[in-house]
C-alpha cells in the first residue's frame, strides 16, 4: 500500500504539501523581484509537479548550496561562512534546511544578511518527520516559531503557521495538548527585515 501511486498527482509528503502551500500563501501579493532558494538548485522541483522558480514569475531566481552544480543561477557556498557576499534579495527561502545546518546560530546572521531591507525570509521547519542524513549533511535541529524568532532575532516575525499531523493524542489532552499546534508536523514562518 505504501508504494501506491496516484495517477495524475505526484507523490509527496503532507509536510512538503503544506510548506509549498504556505510559501505561496505567505508571499501572495508581495512585490518580489529577486529570490534566493537556500539548499537547492535553481530548477528545484516542489515535489508536487512544479518548480519553485515558477512560484515567482518575472523575478530573478537564484539558489545557493554547498554542493557543486553547473548552472548560471547557482551559487556554491556555505551559510556558515560569514563572507558569502551575496544578495540582497527581496525573498530568501529556507525550505526544510535549517535542521541540516551544523551550527544554525552561525548561519542565521548570514541568512539575514541575504535579505534586502523591507524583504522577507521564509523558513519551513519539520518536527514530526523522519530524520534524514546524507554523506555530507546531518539532521540536527527542529524548532518552533518561537525558537526560530530567537535564531533570527534581527528580523521581525510577521507570520507563522503549522503543518497538520496525522498524530492524534487522546490521553492527557486537557493537560498537555491545549494548543492546536501541539501535534503539528512542522511550521512555516515569515520574517521581515526593517
Amino acid at each position: 500500500m505504501s508504494d501506491m501511486i496516484i495517477i495524475g498527482r505526484p507523490r509527496t509528503s503532507i509536510h512538503r504539501h503544506w510548506q509549498n502551500y504556505l510559501l505561496r500563501d505567505f508571499t501572495s501579493g508581495m512585490q518580489v523581484r529577486s529570490v534566493i532558494n537556500l539548499g537547492a538548485t535553481p530548477d528545484a522541483a516542489d515535489k508536487e509537479g512544479g518548480r519553485y522558480c515558477d512560484y515567482f514569475p518575472g523575478a530573478s531566481f537564484k539558489s545557493l548550496d554547498t554542493r557543486p552544480y553547473d548552472h548560471p543561477d547557482y551559487i556554491q557556498g556555505d551559510l556558515m561562512d560569514e563572507n558569502q557576499g551575496h544578495g540582497p534579495y527581496d525573498l530568501v527561502v529556507a525550505m526544510s534546511i535549517i535542521e541540516h545546518i551544523d551550527k544554525p546560530w552561525k548561519a542565521a546572521p548570514v541568512m539575514s544578511s541575504l535579505v534586502a531591507k523591507g524583504g522577507h525570509l521564509f523558513v519551513a521547519m519539520p518536527w514530526f518527520y523522519p530524520t534524514h542524513e546524507g554523506d555530507d549533511f546531518g539532521d540536527h535541529w527542529r524548532a518552533r516559531p518561537s525558537g526560530l524568532a530567537h535564531l533570527f532575532e534581527d528580523l521581525e516575525l510577521v507570520r507563522e503557521s503549522y503543518f497538520p499531523s496525522a498524530l492524534r493524542v487522546v490521553r492527557d489532552r486537557k493537560n498537555y495538548w491545549r494548543n492546536e499546534d501541539s501535534t503539528a508536523a512542522g511550521c512555516a514562518v515569515l520574517f521581515r527585515k526593517s
